[in-house]
Formats: C-alpha cells, sequence, structure tokens
C-alpha cells in the first residue's frame, strides 16, 4: 500500500484494517519510527491525499484539503460516509461523529470603520458576520462559545483592560480571536503586549509565575506552558497566539523573570514563527528578564561591542522591549533568539549543526562524535595549523579574550558550542549572560588559569601552546588598544545608556518594591568605573601569569583622509597611540591608504609593503608613510 502527495510517495508494508477498527498514521517525515510513520509531512497550506493499492496504479482513495490552522482536525463526517467535514477536537483512533458537516470559519471579529483609535471616552464597536453570535471578556480569559460576555452593543472602554472577542456560528468553525490591550494613557506604541488568562499566570493551581508553596515559577515542561496572545507595539501586525513559559535557570527565582515564547501548531501560531526583526522569524522567542540596569548594560555593551566591531563570537542579538502583560506595564526586557540549533543554523549558513551545552557538553541538537577529537587536540598543545581543522581558533581566542576582560565568575557554566554538521565543519562558542563581571582589579586571569579540568574558555592549555599563547596576547593587546581603551569603550557605554536611560528609570520603578537594585545612574558610572580600571589590571596580570614584560609600542597613525591602521585587523584611531604589548609576541600591522593616497614604506619597520609584523622590545616606533597617487 502506497501513500501519495504532491509527488511524494510511501510504500508501506502489508497493512490490514479489518471492518470497524482504525489504523492511526503519522505523516511526520520520520519513516525510522516504525511502520505508521510516513516519510513525509503534510503541507498546512493544503494539498492533495491519494491512498494507492499495493499495485502502484488503482487509486483507493484520494482527498484534497485546503489550507489548515493548527487547531482543527479534517475527516469524514461520520465512518463510512464520503462527505468530508472539519473538527475542532481531534479524535485519532476513534470513531467520526460529527452531526453536520462544517466548512469554513466564521470571519474574524474586527473594529466598526469608524474607529480610529483606542481613546478615554470611547466605546468599542465591533463588526461580526451575520447570525453570527459574538463573545468577549475583559479579564484576558479566552473566549468560548460558552465562557465570555454576549456581544449586544458597543463596549465601553472606561478603564485598562484587555478585550478579546470571538464569533461563532452554526456549521462553521469559531472565528479566529480579536484581541486589543487598551490602557487609559493609551496604547503602547513601543514593545510588546501579551493578552492572557490571569488564571493561567498566577492561580496557586495553574499559575506559571506563582510563588510561595507552589513555586510553580520552577516549574518546565509542556505542562506548564500557557496560551496567550502577543502583539509587536507599533506595527500593523495583528496580535498572534503563541505559548508562553517560564525561561531560564537563576533567574526564576528572582521577582521579574524571563519568558519563553512558543509558535505552535497547537496554538494556531504562524508557520514562518514569531518576529525578531523584520526580515528574520524563529519558533522560539525569549523575554530576557534582566535583574537591573548593571545586568542590562553589560549584556548590553558586550553584545555591541562584538556586532558593531565584527570580533569573531557570536552573540544573540537582542532588542530592548517594555513589556505589558494583561494591560500592566510589566518592565523592561530584551527580546532575542534562543541559542539553539535554529540561530545558529541561520548564522552559519548550515543546514543541520551538533550543539553541544554546558560544562559536561549535553549534546541539544546533533551529536557530541567531532568534540572529544577537537578536545583532544587542544589539550595535547597540537600545533596550531592540525587544531584549526577542527577547532574555529580565532572564535575562541576572542572568547577567551572577552572572558578574561570582564572576568566572568560564571564563564564555566555559561557554555554553548556548535559545529556545522559537514566535513569541514569546526566547534565555535557562543558567548552568552554577560553580567557576573568581576571587579575590575581582580586577577582573573590567575583563576581563569589554575582551572584543572576541562573548562572553557581554556586559558590554562591557551597559555601552555605557544602559538595559541602568542594570539591570545596579540589579540588582547589589539582590542585594548582599539575596542576597549578606556575612551572608545566609554563612548560606547554612555551612547547605550542615554538610549537606554527612559526605559531604565521606569523598569526600575516598577521592581524596587520587590528587588533590590542600584539606581541606573549608579550603574551607569560602575560600568564607566570599570571601563577605566580594566585595561592596566589585565595587562599586568596577564604579564605577570605569562612571565613575559610589557613593553609600549608607538605608533604613528595618520588622520583618516590619509590612510588606516590596523592592528591585528582592528582599526587604530588616528594620532600616536602607545600600546602596551608582550615582549616577544608579534603584532601583526596593516596600513591603507585612503582613496587618492598610496603607501609607500614604514618609518621604523623595514618594509614596504603593506602588512608588517613587529616584535615589541625590538621595535619601537613604527609610521605609515602615504603619497598622494600621480595623475
Amino acid at each position: 500500500m502506497r501513500f501519495a502527495v504532491v509527488g511524494r510517495q510511501h510504500v508501506m508494508e502489508p497493512l490490514v484494517v479489518a471492518p470497524g477498527e482504525h489504523r492511526l498514521l503519522w505523516f511526520d517525515g520520520r519513516p525510522a519510527r516504525g511502520a505508521d510513520h510516513m516519510g513525509f509531512s503534510l503541507p498546512r497550506k493544503g494539498g492533495t491525499l491519494l491512498l494507492i493499492a499495493a499495485d502502484g496504479i488503482t487509486i483507493q482513495d484520494v482527498f484534497t484539503y485546503p489550507a489548515m490552522a493548527g487547531d482543527l482536525s479534517v475527516g469524514r463526517l461520520r465512518d463510512g460516509l464520503r462527505d468530508w467535514t472539519f473538527f475542532t477536537c481531534a479524535t485519532p483512533g476513534t470513531p467520526n461523529e460529527g452531526r453536520a458537516i462544517v466548512q469554513g470559519r466564521t470571519r474574524t471579529p474586527e473594529p466598526d470603520s469608524t474607529w480610529s483609535s483606542l481613546a478615554p471616552g470611547k466605546e468599542l464597536a465591533l463588526l461580526v458576520e451575520e447570525g453570527a453570535v459574538l463573545r468577549y471578556t475583559l479579564d484576558g480569559t479566552e473566549p468560548t462559545d460558552m465562557h465570555g460576555l454576549k456581544y449586544t452593543g458597543p463596549i465601553p472602554i472606561d478603564r485598562d483592560l484587555v478585550i478579546r472577542a470571538r464569533a461563532f456560528l452554526a456549521h462553521k468553525l469559531p472565528s479566529k480571536e480579536y484581541c486589543e490591550t487598551y490602557m487609559l494613557d493609551g496604547a503602547a506604541k513601543e514593545g510588546m503586549t501579551i493578552a492572557m488568562d490571569q488564571d493561567g499566570l498566577s492561580a496557586d493551581s495553574t499559575g506559571i509565575n506563582v510563588e510561595g508553596a507552589l513555586a510553580n515559577f520552577s516549574r518546565k515542561g509542556r505542562t506548564w506552558e500557557r496560551l496567550a496572545m502577543v502583539k509587536f507595539n507599533g506595527t500593523e501586525d495583528a496580535p498572534i497566539p503563541i505559548g508562553i513559559s517560564i525561561h531560564g535557570s537563576g533567574s526564576r527565582s528572582l521577582p521579574k523573570r524571563s519568558f519563553k515564547l512558543h509558535a505552535r501548531d497547537r496554538y494556531d501560531s504562524p508557520v514562518k514563527g514569531l518576529r525578531l526583526r523584520n526580515e528574520e522569524h524563529f519558533q522560539e522567542g525569549i523575554l530576557r528578564a534582566d535583574a537591573g540596569a548593571h545586568t542590562f548594560l553589560r549584556n548590553r555593551f558586550m553584545e555591541l561591542l562584538v556586532k558593531n566591531n565584527g570580533l569573531n563570537v557570536d552573540v544573540q542579538p537582542s532588542l530592548p522591549m517594555p513589556l505589558y502583560l494583561n494591560g500592566a506595564y510589566w518592565g523592561l526586557y530584551r527580546w532575542m533568539p534562543p541559542k539553539d540549533a535554529q540561530w545558529l543554523e541561520r548564522i552559519s549558513g548550515s543546514q543541520a549543526v551538533d550543539v553541544l551545552e554546558g560544562p559536561a557538553g549535553v549534546v541539544r541538537s546533533g551529536s557530541d562524535a567531532h568534540f572529544a577529537p577537537a578536545m583532544d587536540l587542544l589539550f595535547a598543545g597540537a600545533p596550531l595549523d592540525s587544531m584549526a581543522q577542527r577547532i574555529d581558533v580565532a572564535n575562541l581566542i576572542d572568547l577567551a579574550c572577552l572572558d578574561l576582560y570582564t572576568g566572568r565568575a560564571d564563564h564555566d557554566l555559561n557554555v554553548r558550542c556548535y559545529r556545522p554538521r559537514q566535513a569541514d565543519g569546526r566547534w565555535r562558542w557562543v558567548l552568552f549572560d554577560m553580567d557576573l563581571w568581576a571587579p575590575a582589579g581582580e586577577n582573573g586571569v590567575e583563576r581563569m588559569a589554575s582551572a584543572t579540568g576541562s573548562e572553557t574558555p581554556y586559558i590554562p592549555q591557551i597559555l601552555a601552546q605557544p602559538e595559541l599563547r602568542n594570539a591570545l596576547l596579540a589579540r588582547m593587546t589589539a582590542l585594548l588598544a582599539t575596542v576597549l581603551t578606556p575612551t572608545h569603550a566609554a563612548t560606547l557605554a554612555d551612547s547605550l545608556y542615554a538610549a537606554s536611560r527612559t526605559d531604565l528609570l521606569a523598569d526600575h520603578a516598577r521592581w524596587q518594591m520587590e528587588m533590590e537594585r542600584p539606581h541606573p545612574d549608579t550603574c551607569h558610572a560602575m560600568l564607566n568605573t570599570f571601563l577605566a580600571d580594566r585595561p592596566e589590571h589585565l595587562t599586568r596580570s596577564l604579564s605577570e601569569q605569562t612571565g613575559l614584560r610589557l613593553r609600549t609600542l608607538i605608533v604613528d597613525v595618520p588622520q583618516a583622509s590619509v590612510g588606516t591602521v590596523y592592528i591585528e585587523g582592528l582599526p587604530l584611531a588616528a594620532g600616536e597611540q602607545r600600546i602596551s604589548c608582550f615582549q616577544g609576541v608579534p603584532i601583526t600591522l596593516n596600513a591603507r591608504g585612503a582613496e587618492g593616497m598610496v603607501l609607500t614604506g614604514w618609518k621604523g619597520a623595514d618594509s614596504d609593503g603593506p602588512v608588517i609584523r613587529v616584535e615589541p622590545g625590538r621595535t619601537r616606533m613604527v609610521r605609515p608613510l602615504f603619497t598622494p597617487v600621480l595623475p
């Protein structure tokens, strides 16, 4: 027997179904699970399904089905009849017992065309399909044919409320849901609005965000996922149904918790998923609840540092997102994709990835078969070219530099690495949860170098292998001379704070009675103090750990109108740059002329090419020489 759909087919072993019996078949594209699992899935956009006899020719049955929502099923009205119908409740493995043919869905309620905005003193008039019964709720609960107020006229808008409405018509499916959140001071122009059953959020037995003896916030799994409607404010997008759950580990113990949003068929979520940016969609999204301004600023600082300067680490992109939950302001969050296979496949351009999590390297996707050989090379101190075949060394070096710079206390716990699942796939690491910085004067180098086990970012192994050690020290030198100079870093921190201060102050006011946190202005000042003090402490700690003396290299950098000088791939600011380097660790400099200018050589270096390698201690000062291009 064969099943076929749109040119694809699946051949089954002999299948006998006696009269009155049923056989449940899974169109999940996973035939390895057994004969009842088909080798393809059925597209939700609609299609034609054929049941073909064993001779491969005779068509036993055929059915063309329309585009399907995730909360519907379709089948014969009753067993033995030819009529097909929609069902709001699927009954796999049991007889169909429909009473009337249901074709199509009732039209979704919509505001009267005269309704222009949600403003105080107005009434909301909803239009429905002729003959339909409209039920609505004002408490965040889902309207059903048995639950909700019956619509008899315009709804007064006289307080903060959530309006959820659905229309019901005989012989049709219930409509999709109309949902709108109203606040007396006007609809939110930014951020995200979520509407859900308040009991699903905070009821003792069913709520996902309950503290005390039940501590429901600590529970995980789909049982602790609730239906919600989410709207991206300031857009024309209508609210969409999603699942919502509490997310994270340590943050669960705080009053302000992170949420995870799930786009699932069972909620009738959009097939393409949740929007991160206009061009990006994911099946899941995280509303990260930073504990306070200090957490927000540190995480965003590192994210923007990596993004703005093209550093070779992967950081989840985030969007600052004020959140409104059932009409109440819930604070400032960051909206981001999970660091899972879907996001990692997208950023790597690979169709599949192996993903490992945590110090133990727990497999989250694919397998760990390629990880042990890579670690064997690292721990054996193999030559760099051999190691680079299995590990993205530049990625590991940048990860180590940023972990050393921040002195992250939990660097060994926040571990996520992946490799594209292909012959030349190499392991890379993701930088995340970057809020637990050490004091600026703490010797994080000594702490991380004393690790005895297999601990990311593998500082003992990097320092023990001469090529890796020099790569780490050269890259750190370049970072501290460019993007992490006190001036450059403070500029980034100040611009970040200026853009976020209003939202951070509002968040601080929202949670100050439940969480003891420093004022955002204090957090900003503390960040700038760290950025000013950290470079000197870090270079001295690295010098003591490696036994390499610090030397000053002077690079005379011209104005941008003349040319640009790069140190280890990062652009130096114009002027006389005094760079603290490590004796015996070569530094790569590259000079490029501006338009109309050409490099003729270097003063202080025996080379006239654009790329030179200088050894601090032997070379004290270099200057690129440019001249105008002759017409």
